[in-house]
């Protein structure tokens, strides 16, 4: 099943699942172009065995062309291409300025977007059934107040990834969506100090409302519940040693949203929200 030696890209390998999927993958002995923007995380990367780590902040358009560059040089081709770099969105619409909708949504979606744009060409030259694996999550399939930025832009990876999906399938370049359930990662815990900044705004009129539903995932997941991002590796070899993929692998515990939100009618939902929020 397992294929060695491929060159494989990936985007956000600092912590979490990325780093597990550059470490994995690298232990089977493929060669890691590992994307992280901190010197600190830069250095940890490189001392596993098969990881070059190379600066990459995908809202630079600079760093992605050096990347692309440094890779055309090193190595003619990739065979593989992991959209991996995300953030969370929170908070009321009201709430947030532009510039936080953009941000998330030039993490989110535009990054990715110019990132297989502009390793289209070395996919292209791969003769190992090239594939581009984009992580979304199960967000990308409902929508919960008080995380509009965060669906909106899951909904965008979505909808570009079915659509490229089919553009590229007549030059035998594979796409898959993989939307992680609740996986160990660093996300909420990078942001609590925001959030405990926003239960105290005085000048909203939605933090009454938004803060006990928000207080749940940052101060009270159920974290032995969730699962190691070993299981998006796991899913993630099957995509690429394969020649065929799914479509969709969906790792991890599925969350009670994606079971109710995602599969009752729109007017059953509104009313669930509005009894929580009358709370």
């Amino acid at each position: 099943m397992e294929r060695k030696n491929l060159i494989i890209v990936i985007t956000g390998a600092s912590s979490g699942i990325g780093f597990s999927i550059a470490k994995e993958l690298a232990s089977d002995g493929n060669k890691i172009y590992a994307g992280a923007r901190k010197q600190t995380d830069l250095d940890k990367l490189s001392k596993i065995t098969n990881i070059t780590p190379i600066e990459l902040d995908i809202t630079h358009s600079e760093q992605i062309e050096a990347a692309v560059h440094r890779i055309t040089q090193e190595e003619g081709h990739i065979d593989v291409l992991i959209n991996n770099a995300g953030v969370i969105g929170w908070g009321a619409v009201m709430d947030r300025d532009m510039d936080y909708f953009r941000t998330v949504m030039d993490i989110n979606f535009f990054g990715h977007v110019q990132m297989i744009k502009q390793f289209y060409p070395l996919l292209r030259k791969s003769v190992n059934h090239p594939i581009i694996i984009n992580i979304s999550s199960q967000a990308g399939n409902y929508a919960m107040p008080f995380w509009s930025a965060y669906h909106s832009s899951k909904w965008a990876l979505e909808a570009f990834s079915h659509s490229l999906r089919r553009e590229l399938k007549p030059y035998g370049i594979r796409l898959c969506i993989i939307q992680p359930g609740a996986i160990q990662s660093q996300a909420f815990t990078n942001d609590k100090k925001d959030f405990a900044l926003y239960k105290a705004r005085t000048d909203s009129d939605f933090v009454k409302y938004a803060a006990p539903m928000l207080d749940a995932a940052f101060n009270h997941p159920p974290v032995s519940k969730e699962k190691s991002p070993l299981k998006v590796v796991n899913v993630i070899r099957r995509a690429i040693y394969n020649k065929k993929n799914a479509i969709y692998y969906q790792p991890g515990r599925r969350l009670i949203p994606d079971f109710i939100i995602a599969k009752l009618p729109y007017r059953t939902v509104d009313k669930i929200f509005d009894k929580l929020l009358r709370k």
